[in-house]
């Protein structure tokens, strides 16, 4: 079977990344229970940043020594976080193929955090599918160098 690629949808001023479960794994002991369905990874466990990859701009998940996962974003996802200094992005992971077709069928523009944790709340009972939800920081480059120093790789 085909291994398929993450992508990332913007949902008013959410965004949200779609990617296979198995990307996260190591780092499922470092989520922080945030009360709901969506947890979150702490700044200086792993983080996303936006990197230029083979002449395409991608949000990468990544700590100071290892990569998780690239997602290529287009020029829509570039701006809307271009201006971002420190932010939340959302990262669903599923065992199960998930669409933006269908993402964006299922969230208004205006869904908010809960609406989305209920979403993966749903889906899990519904559907029987293992989905869950990870909040990572955004750091721009200026943060990161603010944050991490010259510790990070690139």
């Amino acid at each position: 079977m085909e291994r398929k690629q993450p992508f990332c949808i913007a949902i008013g001023e959410n965004l949200i990344i779609a990617i296979l479960n198995d990307e996260l794994a190591e780092l499922q002991d470092y989520a922080m229970d945030a009360g709901d369905a969506l947890w979150y990874i702490m700044g200086t466990d792993a983080w996303l940043e936006l990197q230029t990859n083979g002449g395409r701009s991608a949000l990468v998940a990544r700590s100071y020594d290892k990569t998780y996962f690239t997602c290529f974003v287009g020029d829509e996802i570039v701006e809307k976080i271009k201006h971002l200094e420190e932010s939340g992005i959302i990262v669903l992971s599923s065992n199960v193929e998930l669409r933006p077709e269908e993402l964006l069928k299922d969230f208004k523009e205006d869904s908010s955090l809960d609406d989305i944790g209920y979403w993966i709340e749903d889906k899990s009972k519904k559907n029987g599918v293992d989905i869950g939800g990870l909040i990572f920081c955004y750091y721009s480059l200026e943060a990161r160098k603010r944050l991490h120093g010259n510790d990070y790789i690139d």
